[in-house]
């Protein structure tokens, strides 16, 4: 099969289709209309004599073959070589320009970035400006997801970034321990005895009853009581609120809680939850892709300061999966 010139914007509609998985809005982001895109779709089964993509068993969208699933990230990936090849100065303008990010993360982390990411994105009044956020599993392949397209952006603690992505430190945020207004505890500072004798909310999508602050009071000789453990970051606030469990937090997720919660420093002392943020290096150069890194580094600014580079905390090790802070 040879390509020819004129068959480019049909390999752009390609991806869009890969990406999308519906005619409707693959045809609306591309602003061409539904039987336009169709005829594109019919041109590139007749080009690639592979139907591509098939109408889905559930009956919504579609479902791409295996020819088409195994072109999708040479697609991609030339598609954005393509895309730096213009002026070395052009840039993504926010306001008007088309573009889906992919963020992937800790609930810790996009509980802190999220709210401001979100605000900044409503700011440029661009609907076709659009955000998604994927909590990072503990048995998440990072790197299989970078490549097939499924994240843009990693947020996670330093020390679990893999080695070929590129980094760039964000912020090292305060551990502290979370409990409802009105809790039986009352205000007063908190003891490691006390710490270790109330009821304790830990997060985690796999249900484990067990968290890096574990690890940290067993080095001490302590343990404490995990009665609760959730697979979503977004409910914390609310057990909180209609209980007398406690949670212990980067102070970024804290603040991101809302009403209703306060905070006490910790009586023992924990190394600062250093956060990161990683990319694909196939995405470095991208204008888009540099626009979100220098938002989300400028959102950084505003929260903590940021760590200078090199330095890590290390009064223990990082478990081996992708953590959801302390808890």
């Amino acid at each position: 099969m040879n390509l020819k010139p004129s068959d480019l914007p049909l390999l752009f509609a390609l991806d869009m289709l890969l990406e999308e998985r519906n005619v409707t809005r693959a045809a609306a982001r591309l602003h061409v209309s539904q039987p336009a895109l169709s005829a594109q779709l019919a041109r590139l089964r007749r080009l690639f004599n592979d139907p591509l993509l098939v109408p889905s068993e559930t009956g919504r969208g579609m479902v791409p073959t295996p020819k088409a699933e195994e072109m999708a990230i040479s697609l991609r990936d030339a598609l954005s070589q393509l895309g730096t090849l213009g002026d070395p100065t052009d840039v993504f303008d926010p306001e008007r320009d088309a573009a889906t990010f992919r963020v992937g993360g800790s609930f810790s982390a996009i509980g802190t970035f999220a709210k401001p990411l979100i605000q900044s994105f409503q700011q440029k009044s661009n609907r076709a400006l659009r955000l998604s956020f994927r909590a990072a599993s503990e048995d998440m392949d990072v790197l299989a997801k970078f490549e097939n397209g499924e994240i843009d952006v990693l947020l996670a603690p330093d020390r679990q970034v893999p080695d070929p992505l590129k980094m760039r430190p964000l912020i090292a945020d305060e551990v502290r321990m979370v409990q409802r207004v009105g809790h039986p505890r009352g205000t007063r500072p908190l003891t490691p005895e006390e710490y270790c004798s109330l009821g304790h909310l830990l997060v985690s999508p796999s249900g484990r009853m067990e968290g890096l602050m574990d690890a940290r009071l067993r080095d001490m000789g302590l343990s404490r009581d995990v009665l609760v453990s959730a697979p979503y970051g977004d409910s914390i606030g609310a057990l909180l609120l209609a209980s007398d469990l406690v949670c212990t937090l980067p102070q970024g997720m804290i603040e991101a809680l809302g009403p209703g919660v306060e905070a006490y420093a910790l009586p023992f002392r924990v190394p600062d939850m250093s956060l990161a943020m990683a990319w694909h290096r196939r995405l470095d150069k991208q204008p888009a892709q540099r626009w979100l890194r220098d938002e989300i580094t400028r959102i950084s600014h505003d929260l903590r300061p940021t760590l200078p580079a090199g330095k890590h905390p290390g009064i223990f090790p990082m478990l081996e999966q992708i953590p959801d802070g302390y808890h």
